[in-house]
C-alpha cells in the first residue's frame, strides 16, 4: 500500500472519529505481518506473532525498525525453549530465493550460543537487545529503512489482525519491500553469526539471579552490556560467586496469631485480648485506665520488628582500580549486593573517583541497574577527601532525619586518603567496612584504627581462581556478619 493510500485512509478515519495514528498503526501492523509469510521458523502462530510485535516494539526504542519476519524468526530461535517447543528451521514458503536465508537461519540454530541460551528463559527485553546485537549494522546498510518521523514507532498488541489469515493479508499488502532487507542479511551472514558469537552468555545468566521489580530494564543500557567485551571477566567472577549464596535466607522470627495462644502481658493490643480481671473495674476507673493506658492486654507471640537497614556500598572507579583490582571489586559488589538483598534492607551502590556518582538502588531494582554496574567506566581523577567530606553529610543526614541504620562498606586501594576527622564523622553514624584490594606495599593509612572492620585483598589471593573466590566468599560472610 503507498503513502497516498495510507494517508487518505488516515483522513478518511479521522473524519469518522477514529484517531489517524490509531489508524496508522493499525495498518503498519498488517503490513508487517504480512511478512510473516516469509517465515522458516516453525511451529509459528498468533502469539509467536505478538512476541515479535513486543520485539519490533523495543527495538523501535533504539531506532531500529526492521521487517516483522526477521524479529519472528530470530526472535524465536533465541527464545527457542520459553514457552516449551523446540523451533527449527523449516522449508514453509514458496518464495524463491529464500534458500540462503533458510541456511542463515539453520546456522544461527546450530550456534553454541543459541544453545547456551536456550537453557534458560530470556525476557522480552534481553531477546530484543540481542536482535539489536545482531542486526543494528545491516540495518544501517539498508538503503530501505525508514528515514522519516512519520514512521510508527509502535505496533499495536491487541488487535484481531493477529488471528486473521497472513497468506490473505500478504496477497493484499505485498511484503516483498521486506526482501532487500533479508538480502543484506545473506550478504553480511558471516558477520551476523559472528556478532552472535560475541555475545557473552554468562551475562545473561546473571541477569536471571537478580530478582525484576521495577519495570522495563532501560535497553540502552542492556545494549550496552550485551555489546561490550569488557565485562565478561567481571560477569565470569560473578558467576563463581553467586550460585554459593542463593541458598541464603531470611530468619525471621516466629510470628504466631490468636489461635496459637499468648506470649506475654501487655500495655497495648486488642479489646479480644484484654484480661478479664479489667472487666472487673467500675466504669469510671474502666475509663480513666483506657485512657491512660493502663489495662493489661494478652499478647501475642509476633515477628520482631527491625529498623530499616541500609547497606550502602562505594566502589572506587578511578584509574588505579582497573584491571584485576576492578574485575575482583565489582564481582565482590555484585556478590554483596545479592547477600544483602537475601538478608533484607536496602542496598545502595555508588562509584566514586574524584566526585559520587549517581547512586544505583540494586537492591529494589537490581536487573535494571546490573548494566551500569557492570559497565560504568570512570574519565575522571581521584579527590578522596572531598567524596569522603560529601558522605559524611549524607551519612548524618540520614542517621538524624530519617533514623536509618546504615552500613557502609567502601572497595579500594591501599592510596585511598581519607582525612581522619572524616572517618571519625562518617564511624559517628556508620558501621564502617573497608576493603583494599592489591596493595603495592604495606598499607600506611592512619584512618584505619577507626573502621570498625577492614580486609586486605592481596596478590596471592587472586593469583589462583579457587583462591580467589574463596577469599571473595570469606569477605562477603564477613561482611554480612557485621
Amino acid at each position: 500500500m503507498t503513502r497516498t493510500h495510507l494517508g487518505l485512509r488516515a483522513i478518511s478515519s479521522y473524519a469518522s472519529g477514529m484517531a489517524p495514528e490509531t489508524d496508522l498503526a493499525e495498518n503498519e501492523l498488517r503490513r508487517q505481518l504480512a511478512t510473516l509469510t516469509l517465515s522458516h521458523v516453525q511451529p509459528a502462530g498468533s502469539m509467536e506473532a505478538i512476541a515479535a510485535a513486543s520485539w519490533w516494539n523495543m527495538l523501535a526504542r533504539l531506532g531500529l525498525r526492521v521487517p516483522l519476519v526477521v524479529v519472528h524468526d530470530f526472535g524465536l530461535l533465541l527464545s527457542r525453549n520459553r514457552e516449551g517447543s523446540r523451533r527449527e528451521v523449516v522449508r514453509s514458503t514458496p518464495y524463491p530465493g529464500m534458500a540462503r536465508y533458510r541456511g542463515l537461519l539453520a546456522g544461527l540454530a546450530a550456534s553454541e550460543v543459541i544453545q547456551d541460551l536456550g537453557t534458560a528463559p530470556l525476557r522480552d527485553e534481553t531477546v530484543a537487545v540481542i536482535l539489536a546485537r545482531l542486526l543494528s549494522d545491516v540495518y544501517l546498510r539498508w538503503n530501505g529503512r525508514p528515514r522519516t518521523s512519520v514512521d510508527i514507532h509502535e505496533l499495536p498488541m491487541s488487535s484481531p489482525a493477529y488471528d486473521g489469515d497472513w497468506a490473505a493479508q500478504a496477497r493484499e499488502l505485498d511484503p516483498s519491500w521486506s526482501q532487500p532487507f533479508i538480502q543484506r542479511l545473506i550478504e553480511h551472514e558471516r558477520a551476523v553469526l559472528a556478532r552472535l558469537d560475541q555475545i557473552d552468555a554468562g551475562v545473561l545468566r546473571l541477569l536471571g539471579l537478580f530478582s525484576f521489580q521495577a519495570g522495563v530494564s532501560d535497553l540502552a543500557d542492556l545494549y550496552q552490556v550485551v555489546s561490550t567485551s569488557g565485562a565478561a571477566d567481571i560477569v565470569d567472577f560473578s558467576l563463581q560467586l553467586l550460585p554459593s549464596l542463593l541458598e541464603t535466607k531470611r530468619r525471621p522470627a516466629a510470628q504466631r496469631f490468636s489461635i496459637d495462644g499468648y506470649a506475654s502481658v501487655e500495655r497495648r493490643g486488642n479489646l479480644d485480648g484484654l484480661l478479664p480481671g479489667e472487666l472487673a473495674h467500675d466504669d469510671e476507673i474502666f475509663t480513666q485506665k483506657a485512657l491512660s493506658d493502663d489495662l493489661l492486654y494478652y499478647g501475642h507471640e509476633r515477628q520482631h520488628e527491625t529498623g530499616r537497614k541500609l547497606h550502602y556500598m562505594l566502589i572506587d572507579a578511578s584509574a588505579s582500580m582497573r584491571g584485576a583490582r576492578q574485575v575482583f571489586a565489582r564481582g565482590l559488589a555484585l556478590a554483596l549486593s545479592k547477600k544483602f538483598s537475601l538478608l533484607g534492607g536496602e542496598v545502595w551502590v555508588r562509584f566514586f573517583d574524584s566526585r559520587l556518582h549517581e547512586r544505583l538502588d540494586v537492591g529494589t531494582s537490581a536487573r535494571r541497574e546490573l548494566p551500569r554496574l557492570l559497565s560504568f567506566r570512570s574519565e575522571r581523577g581521584r579527590n578522596y577527601a572531598r567524596v569522603f567530606a560529601e558522605l559524611a553529610t549524607e551519612v548524618g543526614r540520614l542517621r538524624r532525619e530519617q533514623g536509618r541504620d546504615v552500613a557502609l562498606t567502601f572497595i579500594t586501594h591501599a592510596e585511598c586518603h581519607i582525612p581522619t576527622p572524616t572517618v571519625e564523622a562518617l564511624a559517628r553514624d556508620a558501621y564502617l567496612y573497608g576493603i583494599f584490594i592489591l596493595p603495592s606495599k604495606p598499607i600506611d593509612l592512619e584512618y584505619l584504627t577507626k573502621l570498625n572492620r577492614y580486609q586486605v585483598v592481596t596478590a596471592e589471593s587472586l593469583s589462583r581462581a579457587a583462591e580467589k573466590r574463596r577469599r571473595a566468599l570469606e569477605i562477603v560472610e564477613d561482611v554480612a556478619s557485621g
